[in-house]
């Protein structure tokens, strides 16, 4: 050893010597050097120094129940210590990882090896110890998950903590929410003997589902970055459902017990139905109805936030998606659409598949629903003329999510004080921002029959379109799909072609899927249809051409107005899905015979069916009647070059 280290040597004290001459043994002689340690452990029984290097030695060598002895020495005898909080710091960060490696591992089995008391006191103290919320937040989260018994007292201290730091943030998606709602309740709430008063529990079920509504309507890259784990929150909806049967449970709800399922949907819906037209208080001044106007508010909020979110995604495949996700199905709308009368019904007709319906749907009053399906296409991307194995576009449900949205809204504003509590917690839900919410309240009045109200709301939702910069061709093409069905079923034709037509400059670009069979169906003439239109090109075009037969048709067959030009677009219409409409063509030509002739300078550019020519051929001779038929464009004056045209239409 050199003079200057010997030197430096004795400038140490006491305590300093016997840990540099253990240290300096631990490579060379394990032995050797605990022997120094256990001698100035005895020598110096009250040295921080020496106990936190006895520690440490036992740390590094791996012995976890040595290393835990010591740990607990130190926590007793030298709380007050910097660098053993900072030690403390690691075991709590540890414990809370999701992922470990060898040393995070052993940091975790030295927490679990000292005495229970000593491991809560530990959490305890570092929770209390810590200056940062958030980490103060996960620290007593980690209290009241490995030790129950602290629940009661500790969670709901929690619960204040993490609600008073939510003041801080902006909206339901940050990490205090998410640890209250996802991590904290979830247990807390399970809790025997909880003492809360109804008031903070109607609080939290108001947080819970503001968090989990946006969580499933937010894309999930918008999300990133918002809580300190990217790990996605599995079945948001059957953890706010047990949130809600759980505090129900603690209200003593009678409608909570069914919440232990998202299934139990229409089930728990129907509960609620029963339970109110039982008598429950829920009308009267501010104040009167008590408890079971908070259950019925709360429980049917639920049942509503889910089946409309349910509908929305089943009428919008990418909704709550990341731009750039591939989605393989187009979108969905509601429409007015057609009855065919029994009577009216010819074999040449594609009828669709008879269905088992519920005694409800007799009632005139309840429209009937179909769902457009997705049908396979030729080579040649031209839609078959009859259907081939049909795709479903959603999975079915699309109709009862409807039914059980509309249900639970009607329910929700039947009565003065519920419509008023369920207003506010619509506003606190931010629905101002929810597009999706007006498309919901427009397919609400369709299905209800208030098609004059449907009409209003939706020519102003096409005002405020417009005035955007620029529009959204999807959004014009929905408004102004639903707009036509609706003037064409109040019998306001020409609003409805109108409407209709300004479809066509948007149509969409998804040319797939073949036309839908379900467009028309057979029933009495009281009955409504209403369907489920794919936003398709072909779709759209079929929905299009098929309201202009129908208006073409009702304007010459019901009004009498013969006019040629109408017989003629109507004709030209009837191509679209030939043969379907081959008996309405029967009876124009029928009134073509009556008139004894029949003008349409656009026939030769637009009727191109053969069935179609080989008819006015027919009607052009002497057993077809002799029409008088004018239907080769003026330019072509040369008589003879007509005849000849018209001739060769036969071959």
């Amino acid at each position: 050893m050199s003079p200057a280290s010997e030197k430096e040597l004795g400038r140490l004290s006491d305590e300093e010597y016997l840990i540099f001459r253990a240290k300096e043994e631990q490579n060379k002689d394990p032995c050797a050097a605990k022997c120094w340690l256990i001698t100035a452990q005895a020598l110096f029984p009250k040295n921080f120094g020496i106990q936190f290097e006895v520690y440490q030695i036992e740390k590094a060598a791996k012995n976890v129940k040595e290393a835990a002895k010591c740990l607990g020495t130190l926590l007793r005898e030298f709380p007050r210590e910097s660098i053993l909080w900072r030690e403390v710091d690691a075991i709590m960060l540890a414990l809370r990882q999701t992922t470990s490696d060898s040393q995070v591992s052993f940091l975790i089995q030295l927490f679990h090896t000292l005495p229970k008391d000593v491991q809560l006191g530990l959490v305890l103290s570092a929770a209390e110890r810590c200056q940062d919320t958030m980490t103060h937040c996960r620290l007593m989260l980690l209290l009241t998950t490995k030790f129950p018994e602290t629940r009661a007292e500790q969670g709901l201290k929690l619960v204040e903590t993490l609600l008073s730091a939510e003041k801080h943030t902006t909206g339901p998606m940050n990490p205090f929410r998410k640890m209250l709602v996802v991590d904290l309740l979830p247990c807390l709430l399970e809790t025997s003997g909880l003492e809360v008063r109804p008031k903070i529990l109607h609080n939290l079920l108001s947080r819970s589902i503001e968090f989990f509504v946006a969580y499933v309507t937010t894309p999930a890259k918008t999300t990133q970055g918002m809580f300190e784990s990217e790990k996605k929150i599995e079945d948001p909806w059957q953890r706010l459902f047990s949130i809600v049967q759980l505090i129900g449970w603690n209200l003593g709800w009678e409608l909570s017990s069914g919440f232990d399922n998202v299934s139990n949907r229409e089930v728990i819906l129907q509960r609620i139905q029963s339970f109110v037209e039982g008598g429950a208080r829920l009308g009267g001044p501010k104040g009167d109805g008590g408890e079971d106007m908070r259950e019925v508010l709360y429980t049917t909020l639920t049942i509503f936030l889910h089946a409309l979110t349910d509908y929305i995604k089943r009428l919008y495949p990418d909704f709550n998606q990341d731009a750039g996700v591939g989605i393989t199905s187009p979108p969905l709308t509601l429409v007015e659409a057609f009855i065919v009368p029994d009577r009216e019904r010819e074999e040449s007709v594609i009828v669709p598949p008879k269905r088992s319906r519920q005694s409800l749907d007799e009632d005139p009053n309840i429209p009937i629903i179909t769902v457009s399906r997705l049908y396979s296409t030729n080579p040649s991307g031209v839609p078959p003329l009859t259907p081939t194995t049909p795709t479903p576009i959603s999975a079915g449900g699309i109709s009862p999510a409807l039914i059980t949205a509309i249900k639970c809204w009607d329910l929700l504003n039947a009565y003065d004080t519920l419509r008023a509590e369920f207003m506010r917690l619509l506003d606190s839900l931010g629905t101002e921002r929810w597009w999706w919410l007006q498309i919901f309240l427009i397919d609400l009045r369709i299905y209800q029959g208030h098609l004059t109200e449907a009409a209003r709301e939706l020519r102003h939702s096409l005002s405020r379109m417009l005035q955007a910069s620029p529009p959204n061709p999807a959004d014009i093409i929905v408004m102004n799909l639903k707009l036509a069905s609706v003037l064409y079923a109040i019998n306001n034709l020409s609003g409805a072609a109108e409407a209709v037509l300004e479809v066509i400059p948007h149509l969409p670009n998804f040319t797939g899927g073949g036309l839908t069979p379900e467009l028309s169906v057979s029933a009495s003439p009281n009955r409504r249809h209403l369907h489920m239109l794919a936003l398709t090109r072909p779709q759209c075009l079929q929905f299009i051409t098929t309201l202009l037969l129908h208006a073409l048709r009702q304007r010459i067959m019901a009004d009498r107005h013969h006019d040629d030009l109408c017989i003629g677009h109507l004709i030209t219409l009837l191509q679209y899905e030939w043969p379907k409409y081959e008996s309405v063509f029967e009876e124009v030509v029928q009134i073509m015979k009556k008139q004894g002739g029949f003008s349409y300078q656009l026939f030769y550019t637009y009727v191109t069916t053969p069935d179609i020519l080989e008819e006015f051929m027919y009607l052009a001779t002497k057993e077809g009647g002799n029409l008088q038929l004018d239907i080769i464009p003026v330019n072509h004056s040369n008589k003879k070059q007509r005849l000849m045209r018209v001739e060769g239409l036969n071959h």
